[in-house]
């Protein structure tokens, strides 16, 4: 008896993931090809890349675009990683979505693996929906990841490079960046938001020797950077008092890259005002990105997920409680460098409550909490996500100190108070 399309979804995380573009590219070639014809907007990078692809579907759909947004990972349902015109793909059309892939991979020798059914699922959506442009997040990497299916994007975008995924990136800066350069195509712009010059050297190198135009994101424009619990404003160049519904140090940064591949999209033609700029960046919603969960205590939930995360969620917490340290709930990935994130976010930290995440890739909570205790921070460890946090909410209440939850964005969907 054949699978239904819900039983076919649930079965797809058994296959593991597999880089490379051959079991993608052959499932689209039996779905005809429905990545053909799109503007499609390519966002790659270690960091950011979420808050990019965000705001500029905000910016896309103020200025009247019906924009398509595949991305990763969903917190809650899968529907997430597929929306139009900023909502959520609906679970009939996902199902419907599910069995036309089914059906179309039957006879593959190589199966495709969840991610590649899922960007297949986008990329049909996106076309039965008439979409007049298609923002595509990578997920890992990017010359063998599975959204790399364009030959001609509108404009790629790398948002930053640091260490992370090295098992299958590579172990430096450089060799990282050489695979998120992989998104560049020939005679097509890219837009660098990142800092680090190893980095940009590689992308620039390959820019030179495929004749793509780089723009990199002058962070030099960003000024007078005001932040608080209820918004972000800043100036960036001739941009004054943008405000944002987005908390975290970082997410200045995140608009300046937004902001400069939205003047390369108007240069290309794009009709794209000063206001839809402004009504898209102020409209904004992204969850699990230093995010505000509640105030009694302050609870904060950040997607920090790798070293240079961490970096920013513990300046962030500088920024907006000072000196005063923090309860910090954590869960991690065992592949991830979780000794190098303690470190960081020791000097911050009050008190540690470490919890595993629900993936057969999460660390131990247990071996968490005994790295920290290493560090100094008295610790914890418990048997559920939703048992750290509500320890950590009770200890913060009495203490009279702000909670941030942290470590992977799996921790999201079993946060309970």
């Amino acid at each position: 008896m054949r699978e239904t399309p819900e039983q076919y979804f649930r079965s797809l995380p058994k296959r593991g993931s597999k880089p490379g573009l051959e079991r993608i590219s052959e499932l689209l070639a039996r779905l005809n090809e429905p990545q053909k014809g799109m503007n499609i907007i390519h966002i790659a990078g270690t960091n950011g890349k979420g808050s990019v692809s965000k705001m500029l579907e905000g910016i896309l759909n103020a200025a009247g675009y019906k924009c398509g947004l595949f991305e990763s990972p969903c917190l809650i349902s899968p529907e997430e990683y597929i929306r139009v015109g900023r909502k959520s793909v609906e679970h009939a059309d996902f199902l419907k979505l599910c069995g036309t892939v089914r059906d179309a991979e039957q006879s593959m020798a190589d199966k495709p693996t969840e991610f590649e059914v899922l960007t297949a699922m986008a990329l049909l959506y996106f076309k039965e929906q008439s979409c007049d442009i298609v923002i595509l997040e990578a997920c890992m990497g990017g010359r063998l990841d599975t959204t790399n299916v364009c030959p001609s994007p509108l404009l790629s975008i790398i948002t930053d490079v640091a260490l992370d995924h090295t098992e299958y990136l590579g172990s430096t800066v450089a060799e990282i960046a050489a695979e998120k350069a992989g998104i560049i195509k020939r005679g097509r712009p890219i837009v660098f938001g990142g800092t680090d010059h190893e980095a940009l050297e590689v992308i620039k190198n390959e820019c030179e020797k495929i004749g793509s135009s780089l723009v990199t994101v002058d962070h030099g424009l960003i000024k007078n950077p005001r932040f608080s619990l209820e918004h972000t404003v800043f100036d960036f160049g001739e941009y004054k008092d943008i405000s944002m519904p987005l908390l975290g140090a970082y997410q200045p940064k995140n608009a300046a890259a937004a902001l400069t591949a939205a003047e390369v999209l108007i240069k290309s033609g794009l009709k794209i005002s000063r206001a839809d700029i402004y009504e898209g960046l102020g409209s904004l919603r992204h969850r699990g990105r230093f995010e505000l969960l509640r105030r009694d205590p302050i609870v904060i939930y950040d997607g920090a997920h790798n070293p240079n995360g961490a970096a920013t969620a513990a300046e962030s917490l500088k920024i907006y409680f000072g000196e005063k340290r923090a309860a910090i709930v954590m869960g991690v990935m065992a592949d991830k460098d979780y000794e190098k994130m303690a470190g960081i976010l020791a000097p911050r930290a009050e008190r540690a409550f470490a919890v595993t995440p629900d993936n057969p890739r999460a660390l131990h909570a247990e071996t968490l909490a005994e790295r920290f205790e290493a560090l100094g921070v008295p610790s914890e460890h418990f048997g559920s996500v939703a048992e750290g946090c509500r320890a950590a909410i009770n200890y913060a209440k009495a203490k009279k100190l702000p909670v941030i939850i942290l470590g992977s964005l799996y921790l999201y969907k079993d946060i309970i108070f």
